[in-house]
């Protein structure tokens, strides 16, 4: 799907939306206000006029992210890797998952500190 379809189906979607709830609110307000039928025919059409430049700004909007999504360069896989660091402490939560803990370890403080050595 092109960026032109995608950014309008957002529009679109989003418009839907808030025209429902502007002309359902302008149609609410003006028969509690017991208004003439042309007065409420007038404010329905500016509404619409609102809502037309609204979904414009909108449209430009999401068709500028689209451009944006679409320059970014991918992401480049690492090929270099080796795996983890030998030095860094594993992600179980009594010590690090490179050698097994022992209760004299020196490092068992010193990289995590909120675990206190029962002796």
């Amino acid at each position: 799907m092109g960026r032109f379809l995608k950014a309008l189906v957002m529009t679109l979607l989003l418009m839907e939306i808030t025209a429902i709830v502007a002309l359902t609110a302008v149609w609410t307000v003006l028969s509690e206000l017991h208004a003439s039928q042309s007065i409420l025919f007038v404010a329905l059409g500016l509404t619409a006029a609102g809502l037309s430049v609204l979904a414009l700004i909108v449209f430009r909007r999401a068709l500028h992210a689209e451009r944006l999504l679409e320059s970014e360069p991918d992401i480049e896989t690492v090929t270099s890797w080796q795996g983890p660091v030998p030095d860094m402490p594993g992600p179980n939560a009594v010590g690090p998952a490179t050698s097994p803990v022992r209760s004299g370890d020196p490092f068992l403080m010193r990289r995590q500190p909120l675990v206190h050595r029962v002796e």
